[in-house]
């Protein structure tokens, strides 16, 4: 009874996800995760992120965990492109991006780790962060299969004044399933919707 019970809690956690998985797996690596400060180098970030991460799952898992509780939304980017910064070592240092400046660090602390990503960008639909359309993800390449992710949303959101960022995790969009994530997310090339049969953003 005990084995059926673990059964139907892993699956449950799984619920919309590209891969499943049970996040209690994650428990002590996303402790790990939250407790490092190193922003010296992308390097020395990954390595000691990477200290309790023993698969390409994991380690990506760490990566993302980092930077959604780490990095904070630019509003003040955001308003004034200028004084934003998309560069990761830029990023790591000031510890604020738009949604650019978070998937290129994603995209750099996977590349340090040796898994293989993609920047993405295109069109969005979210009331957490209001404005302009144009948005930035990633899709990271595990198991032979592209999944998608976004840091930005996952990370918390923004006032309606566009003033203020406050952190606020969102699990949601960490490995979301095609189908879900094609909901608000509109990719400049279709492939990237990772779906047999490609939807428009009216359709969507």
């Amino acid at each position: 009874m005990k084995g059926e019970q673990g059964s139907t809690l892993s699956q449950k956690q799984s619920d919309g996800k590209s891969v499943v998985m049970d996040l209690m797996q994650f428990k002590e690596l996303d402790a790990h995760a939250l407790k490092v400060n190193f922003k010296d180098s992308v390097e020395n970030l990954v390595s000691v992120l990477h200290e309790k991460a023993h698969s390409d799952l994991e380690k990506v898992r760490a990566i993302w965990m980092w930077i959604c509780h780490h990095i904070e939304y630019d509003v003040e980017g955001y308003r004034n492109r200028d004084k934003a910064s998309y560069k990761p070592a830029d990023v790591l240092q000031s510890g604020k991006a738009i949604c650019s400046g978070y998937a290129q660090l994603f995209e750099e602390m996977c590349r340090v780790a040796g898994i293989q990503c993609k920047y993405l960008a295109g069109r969005c639909r979210n009331d957490d962060f209001k404005g302009k359309s144009r948005h930035a993800w990633n899709a990271v390449y595990l198991d032979g299969k592209w999944h998608l992710l976004d840091c930005t949303w996952a990370s918390g959101y923004v006032d309606d004044s566009y003033t203020k960022f406050t952190f606020s995790y969102k699990e949601f969009y960490f490995l979301t399933s095609p189908a879900l994530f094609r909901k608000d997310h509109f990719p400049d090339e279709d492939e990237w919707q990772l779906l047999k049969q490609k939807l428009t953003p009216e359709a969507a």
